[in-house]
């Protein structure tokens, strides 16, 4: 399913969720009709808590079908909500590089970071995602959480990638990788977007060519 829509009055959808091919993760104080919109879409379970009280779980947090990784600032009920809430493995990432969403992205098959994470919380992340994790840009920027929007079928990232950085993301995430926007221009293609294999919510600013496009190469038409 398709839906185009704001979160709260925000565009930015993808900052309000994680959506992988066997749960959605997002907070529990959306409201209804937000929260509606998100089980229509993609008709998963709902894994559900905040972060250090925000609301904002898709900048803070990152995952695939196999784990979840947060920031040493949850709180420990948080933390434990969302272990007792979730079937895969959930881990602190113990580092001053605190917006996970916005400096990894993954997809069940591999995992990019920003390159100043350590070896230790690469390896960590590794073992939680099951992924191999490496670091890496995208158009030269390390928030490359923020930059690349990518599911275990397509990848849409910022118009200014480079051709290794494209080529790096394809062979590692093993999938076919375009460059795009969302929300009328906007290259921080993850933020506006939330999605997975079977759905996507855009922001509701994405135009229709825009809509097409990623829709498109995310496998959807």
């Amino acid at each position: 399913m398709i839906a185009r829509t704001d979160f709260e009055g925000d565009v930015n959808v993808g900052l309000f969720g994680v959506a992988t091919d066997r749960f959605v993760f997002v907070s529990p104080n959306l409201s209804e009709k937000d929260l509606d919109a998100i089980e229509k879409s993609f008709n998963l379970p709902l894994v559900q808590t905040t972060i250090a009280t925000i609301d904002l779980v898709g900048l803070v947090s990152v995952g695939n079908s196999n784990g979840i990784l947060v920031p040493y600032t949850i709180y420990n009920e948080e933390f434990e909500a969302l272990k007792a809430s979730s079937e895969v493995p959930v881990e602190i990432i113990d580092s001053k590089l605190t917006a996970l969403g916005n400096i990894i992205v993954a997809n069940d098959n591999g995992a990019i970071c920003h390159p100043e994470f350590d070896a230790r919380s690469r390896k960590k992340m590794e073992d939680i995602l099951d992924v191999e994790v490496i670091p890496g840009t995208v158009a030269k920027l390390p928030i490359v959480g923020s930059l690349a929007l990518v599911t275990n079928v397509g990848a849409i990232v910022h118009p200014m990638v480079t051709e290794e950085e494209t080529d790096s993301l394809a062979q590692l995430l093993k999938v076919h990788v375009e460059v795009g926007t969302v929300n009328r221009g906007s290259p921080y293609t993850s933020i506006g977007v939330l999605a997975n294999s079977d759905g996507m919510i855009a922001g509701s600013d994405t135009t229709g060519v825009e809509l097409a496009h990623i829709s498109q190469m995310l496998g959807f038409v």
